[in-house]
């Protein structure tokens, strides 16, 4: 029990690190949106789309990380949301924010035939 404590609080550690890299990373795109705004004659620059594809990345990464944190907060974190079992900590280690077991995942993937994200 004392070394699951000891992952969860270093896995809640990682999280919210990346949570913060993420977070002004957001902060300066948005920084840089609002600057091409002022800068732009009309026609929005090159690297504005390039920009709000990250931007909408780095979201879909934040909303994986609140969620894997609120599970800690709960206690469903390492909890496979379909079947219940455990996750492994090494496909924790490896994902942190996976919400579901390697069959669950595979199953997922061969419903839909074709790979999903990995949750």
């Amino acid at each position: 029990m004392a070394h699951q404590t000891a992952f969860y609080d270093s896995t809640r550690a990682m999280l919210e690190r990346e949570r913060t890299v993420i977070m002004a990373r957001m902060q300066s795109l948005e920084q840089n949106s609002i600057e091409f705004e002022l800068d732009s004659d009309g026609v929005p620059p090159s690297g504005l789309e390039r920009e709000g594809a990250i931007g909408a990345m780095l979201q879909s990464r934040l909303a994986d990380i609140d969620n894997a944190i609120a599970r800690l907060d709960d206690g469903t974190y390492g909890v496979c949301t379909t079947c219940a079992e455990p996750i492994p900590p090494r496909r924790l280690e490896a994902l942190p924010f996976a919400t579901l077991c390697v069959p669950c995942q595979s199953q997922a993937e061969k419903r839909v035939g074709r790979r999903v994200a990995v949750r």
